[in-house]
């Protein structure tokens, strides 16, 4: 099966419904190195102070 990162990121608890058609085409080029790290990312963020979290828009890091 191909890597998705579409599918790997929604099943990380990244929500991209959000995400328009030029950041979806971004978002399918990435790597699974690349998907790794935004999901590593995600989980320390949701790990850290409430104060951090409420940076967390749409599922994205802002």
């Amino acid at each position: 099966m191909a890597f998705d990162p579409l599918h790997e990121l929604t099943m990380a608890g990244i929500d991209l419904t959000l995400v328009g058609a030029e950041q979806r085409e971004v978002i399918l080029s990435l790597s699974e190195e690349e998907v790794a790290l935004l999901v590593s990312i995600q989980r320390q963020l949701q790990e850290s102070d409430p104060e951090v979290e409420a940076h967390i828009v749409g599922g994205l890091l802002f």
